[in-house]
């Protein structure tokens, strides 16, 4: 008896370091999303008024901005979107398994695409160190900024979907990450 409440405590402690990891996670991605946003946005907005309103054929850093933010701005979106089960996902052969079968492929599933993300991750490292040196004219930024938001991205994707398998894993299926329903077709 004393060695099932000793592994509820390690499982309540498990999923309370999760837990934890999983908030400051998203809050990281959160704020990314939103100062990319609103920085994007700014930049569409110079970009048109300078194009449109005052006529000068628009502004040069409000061209490069968006391609040095954008990816920043939805790999933030595809962390939030694993995090909060808000992915597309097929769900005929889940629907037909029984609830140990779910859990196994829900893990198995976390896990592969974990394994698939840690390579991405440096993939994307290589790519950033190729593309170091070259600059863009106007920021004199790198051009190894998108990829380092792509490996970045890839790494708290890869943090994200071994939780989700680890959780899934000591709490059952109904552990996962559930999208909300006005999202969903059935």
């Amino acid at each position: 008896m004393a060695d099932s409440i000793v592994t509820a405590n390690e499982r309540s402690t498990t999923i309370q370091l999760l837990d934890g990891v999983d908030r400051f996670i998203g809050s990281i991605c959160k704020s990314v999303v939103l100062a990319t946003g609103l920085a994007l946005l700014v930049s569409i907005i110079v970009g048109v008024i300078a194009r449109y309103v005052i006529d000068v054929g628009g502004v040069d850093w409000a061209e490069e901005l968006p391609k040095q933010l954008y990816s920043w701005f939805i790999m933030a979106g595809v962390v939030l979107a694993l995090q909060g089960g808000n992915h597309i996902a097929v769900d005929l052969i889940y629907n037909f398994l029984n609830s140990p079968a779910k859990r196994v492929l829900i893990c198995v599933t976390n896990l592969l695409i974990c394994g698939a993300y840690i390579y991405l991750f440096f993939t994307a490292l290589e790519v950033a160190e190729i593309t170091a040196a070259e600059r863009n004219p106007m920021l004199g930024t790198p051009n190894s900024l998108p990829f380092y938001a792509l490996a970045i991205g890839s790494i708290l994707t890869a943090i994200g979907a071994l939780s989700i398998s680890i959780r899934v894993f000591l709490l059952g299926a109904d552990a996962r990450p559930q999208g909300a329903a006005e999202e969903s077709v059935v």
